[in-house]
């Protein structure tokens, strides 16, 4: 039996990064294929050390850098002034894995990772936006290069998390991409711009969260307690739109509000909004799971909405063009009309209820086909 090495994005403390690394593995594992998830600390990480090799692979502009170094700052801001809240956090976040995840060595470092002996038989980068250039760290491990030139290399539902590559950055990534012995994406435009960056053609599938049922994602959730109805908001673009319509949704429903936090820090003060700020993952799933009602702008709020069959809401946020991973979701289970440009006439009480019929077979027909592919790809 191969065994399978699975390299992504996690241990950041992002619902969507640490859901899709987890369900990935998961469903290989339900699929028979052993496989872990390479433990290689994204630099976001703060045991990740920086060597001279792990240099970005293409030019960061200055508006990035600076960006990066201010995010950074609010995400300490957050922790130290929320103390109890993000340790709860922190916490909850490191247990999903510990429970759930088969993880291997932790490597720290990209010259841990490429001097390490990995014992796999082929080599699986997975989803997230592992090949995104204003990623401020080499991105070479998330193209395999790490693994041993005789090992079979995979993409699965990889990100580039742009519309398009740079003219300057274009030779480089051509070449890292031809490192990979089959190639796929999660979006379609990540297809277009392998096709022509090497003339080869990749497949378009699913997020790895989507491989999963709502059955299987409720034996890792952890149930809300209170049973009452709620309108569940989790943003991760600030947007006052989306308050106000939350609260305008709440007199049509008589539904309270719950806020997931995307940090340690309440976002509304003062407010009747309940702000949940120290959810690891399981708690986030059991959210949606309990929800009534979803309000978001985040690619993965939208797929543990659909999953659920919760009747929902995208918000398409005003100063945002790249909404391609939400919209490009919505157009493959017809459901179009669940997107809200922010700004715009907040909807009647007679449009918020959802059929779920037609998106959940075309969902599991795409699903089919994302397996068929993952299968193939390992196997043959």
């Amino acid at each position: 039996m191969k065994k399978v090495g699975i390299i992504t994005i996690l241990k950041v403390n992002n619902y969507g990064a640490e859901l899709q690394a987890f369900a990935l593995h998961r469903k290989l594992q339900t699929l028979g294929v052993e496989n872990e998830v390479i433990d290689y600390l994204y630099y976001k990480h703060p045991d990740y050390k920086f060597e001279r090799e792990a240099a970005p692979m293409v030019p960061i502009s200055l508006k990035n850098r600076i960006k990066g170094k201010l995010l950074k700052i609010y995400e300490r801001t957050a922790k130290y002034g929320n103390f109890n809240s993000a340790k709860r956090r922190e916490e909850r976040f490191a247990a999903f894995h510990a429970k759930n995840t088969k993880l291997s060595s932790t490597y720290k470092s990209i010259s841990a990772l490429y001097n390490a002996k990995h014992p796999y038989d082929v080599f699986v980068v997975g989803s997230d936006q592992v090949w995104n250039p204003i990623t401020q760290v080499s991105l070479k491990p998330y193209f395999l290069t790490f693994a041993p030139k005789d090992k079979k290399k995979i993409s699965y539902a990889s990100s580039f998390g742009v519309s398009q590559i740079a003219e300057s950055d274009k030779i480089v990534y051509r070449d890292c991409l031809n490192n990979l012995d089959v190639l796929s994406c999660r979006e379609k435009q990540g297809v277009n711009i392998i096709k022509e960056l090497t003339a080869r053609e990749a497949t378009h599938v699913l997020d790895p969260t989507l491989l999963l049922s709502a059955e299987e994602w409720s034996k890792v959730a952890v149930p809300v307690k209170d049973q009452r109805p709620y309108i569940l908001m989790y943003v991760l673009t600030h947007s006052p739109y989306i308050t106000k319509l939350a609260l305008h949704l709440s007199e049509l429903t008589g539904y309270r509000i719950v806020r997931l936090c995307k940090s340690p820090m309440k976002e509304d003060r003062g407010s009747v909004i309940e702000n949940i700020t120290d959810a690891g993952p399981a708690e986030y799933l059991g959210y949606f799971q309990n929800a009534s009602f979803v309000l978001t702008n985040s690619f993965h709020g939208t797929v543990f909405s659909i999953i659920n069959k919760k009747p929902f809401y995208i918000i398409a946020p005003a100063k945002k063009t790249n909404n391609s991973r939400q919209r490009g979701l919505l157009e493959l289970v017809d459901l179009e009309n669940r997107l809200i440009n922010e700004g715009a006439e907040f909807p009647a009480k007679e449009n918020l209820a959802v059929d779920f019929t037609m998106p959940h077979e075309v969902l599991e027909k795409e699903k089919e086909k994302s397996i068929q592919y993952l299968l193939s790809a390992i196997n043959n």
